[in-house]
This record gives C-alpha cells, structure tokens and sequence, in this order.
C-alpha cells in the first residue's frame, strides 16, 4: 500500500476492508498540514494580537461582510497535499480532512462549493470544491461560473479586481448558507460568490476554506 500524499510503501493493518480503501495516509503526512492558531476572526489568518487582519479590514471598508473559517495554512505541505488532490485527481485525499471539515456542520445549513467555468471543469473532470463540501453536509450548486481567466494566471491585485464571474444558477428555499473553497488567497472569489447570493436575497452568508494562504508564503501558484 503506498501513501496518497508521498507515495511510498506504508504497512497497514491487513482486513478484508483494506482491499476496498484508498485513502491511507501514512504517519508522516498525517502530521505535515499545518492546523491554523487562532487569529483573525473572520478569516483565519494568523495575526499576533487576533484582532481582524488588514485583508478583512480592507473587505470591509468596501462593504464587504464576510466570514470565513479556514482549518489549515496554505505552506508548503499544505501545497503539496492540495495538488495532489486537485491536480492530480487523488480525490481519495478527501477522507483525510473528513472529520476536521466536519467539525463545521450544523443544522438547517447548505453547502455550496465554489463553481468551475464549464471549460475547465471538463479538463480537470471534478470540481474539488464540490467533493469537500459533500464531506461536510446537504449541497446545493446554487452559482454558476463564467469562463475567466485563471486565477494561477493573475498576480495579487489582479486578483482582487477581477470582475465578478458568478450568477445565481438556480434558486433553493434555504436560510442559512456556508460557501465551500479549498484556498482562502486574497478573499476575492468568496466575497464575490457571497455577493451575488446576497444580491438575490440569501441573508445569512458565511464560508470554509481548507486553507488559508499566509501573506508571506512562497508556495506554488494555486
């Protein structure tokens, strides 16, 4: 059995269940995801006093409202274990984040993953928002996506001002809704996504990230 991360040999225990799974991680990747320390409250990322970083500070001044809850730092490991699973399609990765993106489930909430343009859905043949949030609970794919440029193509503030992609793709009865994203960069995909349902009358908007990119971080382009 090789591990899913790394690649190399690990023993597992031997049932006739091992022969059905996919998901082994071994020991030492289990322990390479960096867990996020408390810091600002309405994204994740780490400050020194936990008082709102100036990312979310700089949201807010635009009239953005937006909480995000984000589980691990997007560093090196963090970037290794992301494209595997994106890129790779190692979609098996899921089943060892589960029971953290769990611990964000309540009741009466829909999950709705960021959306891929239809291009590049076709290319990679899986939305990897989609899978994490199906982890969690109940989804609904309630946006749509234009084609854009990607986001790997564009520097920060491209980033940031890029227009907005997103519409509603069809409308659902819920009152509470938590949006699904694997990295959590400069803010601008959830603040839009949460935008446009905002704008068609979903009141209560919050977000997870599995990662959360730290302003000083020099890992690969997402």
């Amino acid at each position: 059995m090789n591990c899913l991360v790394c690649r190399k040999p690990m023993t597992v225990p031997w049932t006739p269940g091992t022969l059905l799974r996919r998901d082994w991680v071994c020991s030492d990747c289990e322990s390479l995801l960096t867990p996020l320390v408390p810091g600002c409250p309405r994204c994740g990322h780490p400050t020194e006093d936990g008082r709102t970083c100036a990312d979310c500070v700089r949201w807010l001044g635009l009239g953005f409202d937006l909480t995000v809850r984000s589980f691990y730092a997007y560093d090196e490991a963090g970037a290794n274990w992301l494209h595997r699973y994106k890129f790779g399609g190692d979609t098996a990765l899921v089943e060892h984040v589960r029971s953290v993106l769990r611990t964000c489930r309540e009741p009466g909430t829909i999950y709705v993953p960021i959306p891929l343009g239809a291009e590049r859905l076709k290319t990679r043949r899986f939305n990897q928002a989609e899978l994490l949030a199906r982890a969690i609970g109940p989804t609904a794919s309630l946006l749509e996506k234009k084609e854009v440029s990607s986001q790997r193509e564009l520097g920060k503030e491209q980033r940031r001002h890029r227009p907005n992609p997103f519409a509603i793709h069809k409308a659902s009865r819920c009152e509470k809704i938590v949006l699904i994203d694997d990295v959590y960069t400069t803010g601008t995909t959830l603040h839009q996504a949460a935008f446009t349902l905002k704008k068609a009358g979903y009141e209560e908007v919050s977000a997870v990230c599995l990662f959360r990119a730290l302003n000083k971080s020099k890992t690969r382009p997402i």
